[in-house]
Protein backbone atom coordinates (compact mmCIF):
# COMPACT_ATOMS: atom_id res chain seq x y z
CA UNK A 1 0.00 0.00 0.00
CA UNK A 2 1.37 3.41 -0.92
CA UNK A 3 1.57 6.51 1.25
CA UNK A 4 -1.01 8.30 -0.90
CA UNK A 5 -3.42 5.39 -0.41
CA UNK A 6 -2.97 5.52 3.34
CA UNK A 7 -3.51 9.27 3.45
CA UNK A 8 -6.75 8.94 1.50
CA UNK A 9 -7.96 6.35 4.03
CA UNK A 10 -7.58 8.84 6.89
CA UNK A 11 -10.97 10.38 6.04
CA UNK A 12 -12.83 7.08 5.72
CA UNK A 13 -14.74 5.56 8.62
CA UNK A 14 -14.75 2.04 9.98
CA UNK A 15 -17.73 0.56 11.78
CA UNK A 16 -17.24 -2.26 14.26
CA UNK A 17 -19.96 -3.73 16.44
CA UNK A 18 -18.62 -4.34 19.95
CA UNK A 19 -20.36 -5.19 23.19
CA UNK A 20 -20.08 -2.63 25.99
CA UNK A 21 -17.59 -4.88 27.80
CA UNK A 22 -15.47 -5.25 24.66
CA UNK A 23 -15.44 -1.51 24.03
CA UNK A 24 -14.54 -0.77 27.65
CA UNK A 25 -11.72 -3.30 27.77
CA UNK A 26 -10.38 -2.26 24.38
CA UNK A 27 -10.30 1.47 25.08
CA UNK A 28 -9.10 1.25 28.69
CA UNK A 29 -6.54 -1.53 28.37
CA UNK A 30 -7.81 -3.04 31.62
CA UNK A 31 -7.66 -6.81 32.07
CA UNK A 32 -11.19 -8.13 32.54
CA UNK A 33 -10.73 -10.91 35.10
CA UNK A 34 -14.19 -12.46 34.57
CA UNK A 35 -13.41 -13.16 30.90
CA UNK A 36 -9.73 -12.85 29.99
CA UNK A 37 -10.38 -13.49 26.28
CA UNK A 38 -12.66 -10.48 25.86
CA UNK A 39 -9.89 -8.07 24.86
CA UNK A 40 -8.51 -10.61 22.38
CA UNK A 41 -11.94 -11.05 20.79
CA UNK A 42 -12.48 -7.27 20.60
CA UNK A 43 -9.11 -6.75 18.89
CA UNK A 44 -9.90 -9.55 16.43
CA UNK A 45 -13.22 -7.91 15.55
CA UNK A 46 -11.48 -4.61 14.85
CA UNK A 47 -8.73 -6.26 12.79
CA UNK A 48 -11.22 -8.30 10.72
CA UNK A 49 -13.23 -5.18 10.00
CA UNK A 50 -10.10 -3.26 9.06
CA UNK A 51 -8.91 -6.06 6.77
CA UNK A 52 -12.28 -6.11 5.01
CA UNK A 53 -12.01 -2.35 4.48
CA UNK A 54 -8.39 -2.35 3.25
CA UNK A 55 -8.43 -5.59 1.27
CA UNK A 56 -11.99 -6.22 0.08
CA UNK A 57 -10.98 -8.70 -2.63
CA UNK A 58 -9.09 -10.98 -0.25
CA UNK A 59 -11.78 -10.94 2.43
CA UNK A 60 -14.36 -12.50 0.14
CA UNK A 61 -14.78 -16.23 -0.07
CA UNK A 62 -13.23 -18.22 -2.87
CA UNK A 63 -15.74 -19.71 -5.24
CA UNK A 64 -14.05 -23.00 -6.02
CA UNK A 65 -16.55 -23.97 -8.69
CA UNK A 66 -15.37 -20.98 -10.76
CA UNK A 67 -11.72 -22.00 -10.66
CA UNK A 68 -10.45 -23.71 -13.76
CA UNK A 69 -8.52 -26.54 -12.23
Amino acid sequence: MTVSTLSSLSTETLSVELTVKEAFVLCSGVKYVADPNISKEARQKVLRSLERKLFPATSSTIEYHKLEV
